[in-house]
């Protein structure tokens, strides 16, 4: 394995692939009470489980260097996606994207919020150092903020503003597992207790698909543009509960082992860019219908 921990390419290997069948089955779902459930299942868990990878692997340090990486690996590539995006899907007949919108174009707001994100962990942890709290209680504010931003109409769509803030806190945990040299995937002293816990959440979205609605868990929407202005914190913390359990859930069960498929979890970001504009083309060529 050359020290390289495989489990985390499982993971994007995985979670790249319920990336793909989400967008694909997503047109589907208002006719079948199966792809439903297996839909909401996967945004249950899918994107929060990236994000937790991706802040492990942060650097959480912001010199002059890591500033011009980030800016050519996530803000130049956003950007230059975005363009060529709205282009062809202009090009193919999809006029509901704009070239000078402040909302990030279909699934490529990713790019757009990792960029974010690698700037406010460092903020945040010299944030943090400055009045003398540590990494956890960074975890807990970023939770903290995430609940109350629900309560802003304000924080919203717009530059994906609202799933920034409710998606960092498990940013913030990724790497608070690496800072304390956590291994996420043993935190479940066995397989079976993990596997009960999913398979208890395929069952919970099975039976009440609008326990977590979509718009809720896609971190979108304020909690009044939801119909949860009483509740909203509540729901959106015992959602955070269950999205922490069945992260750790997932991992434990992943191979430990390279297989003949380990090495395509090093070309997810290639195959996130390329799925949307096949997903898009295959909507203009009237495929789904």
């Amino acid at each position: 394995m050359n020290g390289r921990d495989r489990v985390y390419d499982h993971a994007k290997l995985i979670l790249i692939f319920l990336v793909v069948l989400g967008h694909i089955i997503e047109p589907f779902i208002s006719k079948s009470r199966g792809l439903e459930g297996i839909f909401n299942f996967i945004y249950l868990f899918h994107m929060p489980a990236f994000i937790f990878i991706s802040g492990y692997f942060t650097k959480g340090k912001l010199t002059f260097r890591t500033g011009l990486k980030l800016s050519l690996d996530y803000f130049v590539l956003f950007i230059m996606i975005q363009l060529v995006f709205v282009a062809v899907m202009k090009g193919i007949g999809i006029d509901q994207y704009q070239f000078l919108t402040v909302q990030p174009a279909y699934i490529y707001w990713y790019l757009f919020a990792m960029f974010v994100w690698s700037l406010m962990l460092p903020a945040a942890l010299w944030l943090g150092r400055s009045v003398k709290i540590g990494i956890g209680r960074v975890f807990l504010v970023s939770v903290l903020v995430a609940l109350g931003a629900g309560y802003i109409d304000q924080i919203g769509w717009a530059w994906s503003l609202s799933r920034i803030v409710v998606f960092f806190p498990f940013f913030v945990l990724g790497y608070y597992f690496k800072s304390r040299g956590w291994i996420i995937y043993q935190v479940f002293p066995n397989r079976w207790m993990a596997l009960a816990v999913m398979l208890a959440g395929a069952l919970m979205m099975w039976i009440w698909p609008d326990l977590f609605q979509f718009n809720l868990v896609s971190g979108a929407n304020s909690y009044a543009k939801i119909g949860l202005n009483d509740t909203g914190l509540i729901v959106r913390l015992v959602l955070y509960l269950t999205q922490w359990m069945m992260i750790m859930a997932f991992f434990t069960l992943l191979p430990k082992r390279p297989f003949v498929l380990s090495h395509l979890g090093t070309k997810t970001l290639t195959i996130y860019i390329l799925h949307g504009f096949i997903v898009k083309g295959l909507i203009a060529t009237a495929y789904f219908n």
